[in-house]
């Protein structure tokens, strides 16, 4: 379980680290998380064939949402091992003008 929380950590950083992504989300229905014990990284759900990652994109975007994610994913990858990578947009904040 502490890989899973390392990679949990690495994808957070890699996610805030990419251009576009304004934080990372918390779920819609059940709040995403990956967990030991009491420590908690938001906005990423590891599992043992994929990696969820929760993000709010910040609007106006400055590339289309699929580069977004595919920079998130290219990120994460090499940490990931075998697993799925799966970038979940839940929301945009839009810029104050």
């Amino acid at each position: 379980m502490a890989g899973e929380l390392l990679l949990a950590r690495a994808a957070v950083q890699a996610a805030l680290a990419t251009e576009g992504v304004h934080s990372m989300g918390r779920g819609r229905y059940v709040e995403a998380a990956t967990y030991e014990g009491d420590e908690k990284v938001t906005g990423v759900v590891v599992n043992p064939d994929e990696v969820e990652i929760h993000i709010v994109a910040r609007y106006p975007l400055p590339k289309p949402i699929p580069e977004i994610t595919r920079s998130i994913i290219e990120r994460v990858g090499p940490q990931a091992g075998d697993r799925r990578i799966n970038v979940i947009v839940e929301d945009l904040e839009v810029a104050a003008s």
